[in-house]
C-alpha cells in the first residue's frame, strides 16, 4: 500500500514538473507533441524518487533529489543546467511552500508537532491530500497564466536576475525543510518548528518585496536600453545630415567655381551639372514622422539604408502606435527585425523596382502593422517552418541564426498578439495584431 501510494504522488510531483517546464518555456504543446520524452522523464522521476523516499532519511532525500532532478530534467529535454535549475526551483518552492502551510495549519488545530504529523496515519492524510491538491492547483494557474513569467525572460540574460532569485527560493527552501526534517528529538520540537516556519516566511515575504523592486530595476533598465538605442540612431542621424551637408556644399563649390570662370558656355554647364546631381539631392536624407519619436529614429535609419541601396521605402502611419499598450524595445524589436527580413529578401532576389511598405491600420478590435515587400516568393514547405525556434535558410547556420522570426513571434503572443504571413510570386507580407485596449 505505501509502494503504491509513493507511485502515485510520484507520478503527480512529476507531471507539475512538466507542467511548469511547459508554462516557463511557452511551450503548452509539449507533452503532447513530445509523448516519449515526457514519457522517460515521468519513468526516470519515479525510479530516483521511489528509491531515495526509502533509503534516505527524509532531510537529505530531498536535498539529493533536487540535484538528481535538475540533471534529469536537462538531459532529457535538452536545456541548459541553469534553466532546469530554475525550474526545479519553483517546483519544490511550490511544493514545500504548500506542505509547510498544511503543517502548519495541522499542528495549530490539532495541538501537534512535525513528527506527529508523520508518524500518524491519520494525520498524515490529512496533511497529504489538500497539499497535493494545492500543489495541482498553483501548477495549473503557472500553466494558465504563464504570461507573467514569460515577461521576466527567466531563460534569457534580461531575466537572469529573477532567474536567480527563484533558484536562492529554491535552495533556502531545501535548507528550511532539511533543516525542519532533520531533528526530531529535541526537547521543544514544536516550539522548533514554529520558528522555522516563521524564518520560512518571513524569508518568503522579503524576496517577493524584493521581487517588485527587482522588476522596477529592470523596467528602468530596459527605457534606459530603449533612449541608448536612441541616442544610438539620433547621432548617425546626425552624420548622415553632416555628410550630405559636407557633399551639397562640395556641389555649391563647383558651381561657384564655374561662375568665376565666367566663359561663353557657364550657363550650360551649370546647367549640365545640376541635372547630374537633382538625382542625389531628391534622395537626400528623411526623417520619418511615426508619432512615436523611438520609432521614428528606428525608420529613419532604415529609410537611410533603403535609398543607398535602391530600395523604395513606403511607411504610412494611418493609426498611432500609442493604440496598443507594448514595451517601447519589444515594439522596436519586432518592427525592426521584420523589415531586416524584407531587407535580406532582396539579398537573393533580382527583382529591379524594389519595395518595401510598413502600414499600420485598424481591423475590428484589432491593431495592424503590416509590413511587405516585393522579394521572392517563400516556399510552401519554409512556411510551416519559418516560426520554429533554430530554423533557418541560410546554408551554414551559426550560433543565432535562425532565432529572428521565432523571438519575434515569442514578443507577439507575448503582448497577447499574433503574426501571420502570406506569400505570393509578387509580395511577401508579415501581419502582425494586437488586441486594442477599450
Amino acid at each position: 500500500m505505501e509502494s503504491i501510494r509513493e507511485i502515485v504522488l510520484d507520478i503527480i510531483e512529476a507531471l507539475i514538473i512538466l507542467g511548469i517546464f511547459q508554462a516557463l518555456y511557452d511551450e503548452k504543446k509539449f507533452i503532447i507533441q513530445n509523448k516519449i520524452k515526457s514519457v522517460l522523464f515521468c519513468i526516470v522521476y519515479i525510479f530516483i524518487t521511489y528509491c531515495s523516499t526509502f533509503s534516505m532519511t527524509m532531510a537529505y532525500h530531498s536535498l539529493v533529489l533536487v540535484v538528481l532532478d535538475v540533471l534529469v530534467l536537462a538531459y532529457i529535454m535538452k536545456i541548459k543546467i541553469f534553466n532546469s535549475a530554475v525550474i526545479i526551483s519553483l517546483f519544490f518552492t511550490i511544493v514545500i511552500t504548500t506542505e509547510t502551510i498544511i503543517e502548519a495549519i495541522e499542528m495549530f488545530t490539532f495541538n501537534i508537532n512535525l513528527s506527529q504529523i508523520f508518524s500518524n496515519s491519520k494525520y498524515f492524510w490529512i496533511f497529504l491530500i489538500p497539499s497535493k491538491i494545492l500543489q495541482i492547483i498553483i501548477a495549473i494557474l503557472i500553466f494558465k497564466f504563464n504570461d507573467y513569467f514569460i515577461k521576466l525572460r527567466l531563460f534569457e540574460r534580461e531575466g537572469r536576475v529573477f532567474a536567480n532569485l527563484i533558484i536562492e527560493l529554491g535552495v533556502f527552501t531545501i535548507f528550511i525543510f532539511c533543516a525542519n526534517f532533520s531533528i526530531f528529538n529535541i526537547k521543544s520540537i514544536q516550539t522548533y518548528n514554529i520558528f522555522m516556519f516563521i524564518l520560512y516566511f518571513t524569508f518568503l515575504i522579503v524576496k517577493f518585496k524584493s521581487l517588485k523592486e527587482k522588476e522596477m530595476l529592470v523596467n528602468i533598465n530596459n527605457n534606459y536600453k530603449v533612449q541608448k538605442q536612441q541616442i544610438k540612431n539620433m547621432e548617425e542621424i546626425i552624420s548622415i545630415i553632416r555628410q550630405e551637408k559636407h557633399d551639397f556644399a562640395n556641389h555649391i563649390n563647383v558651381i561657384q567655381g564655374l561662375c568665376l570662370l565666367n566663359k561663353p558656355n557657364t550657363v550650360e554647364r551649370i546647367n549640365n551639372y545640376v541635372k547630374k546631381i537633382s538625382g542625389t539631392i531628391h534622395s537626400s536624407f528623411r526623417y520619418l514622422d511615426t508619432g512615436n519619436d523611438y520609432m521614428d529614429g528606428m525608420l529613419s535609419i532604415k529609410n537611410n539604408y533603403a535609398m543607398k541601396n535602391n530600395i523604395d521605402f513606403k511607411v504610412i502611419i494611418d493609426e498611432p502606435f500609442d493604440l496598443i499598450k507594448i514595451r517601447e524595445d519589444e515594439l522596436i524589436s519586432i518592427i525592426s527585425n521584420l523589415v531586416d527580413n524584407a531587407f535580406e529578401a532582396f539579398n537573393k532576389s533580382d527583382v529591379e523596382n524594389k519595395e518595401i511598405s510598413i502600414i499600420t491600420f485598424k481591423e475590428d478590435m484589432n491593431f495592424c502593422i503590416e509590413i511587405a515587400d516585393n522579394g521572392d516568393e517563400i516556399p510552401e514547405g519554409i512556411k510551416t517552418k519559418i516560426f520554429e525556434r533554430g530554423f533557418s535558410t541560410k546554408k551554414e547556420q551559426k550560433d543565432g541564426h535562425g532565432f529572428g522570426l521565432y523571438i519575434i513571434k515569442q514578443l507577439v503572443e507575448k503582448n497577447k498578439g499574433s503574426i501571420f504571413l502570406e506569400s505570393t510570386p509578387e509580395r511577401t507580407k508579415f501581419t502582425v495584431k494586437f488586441k486594442m485596449e477599450d
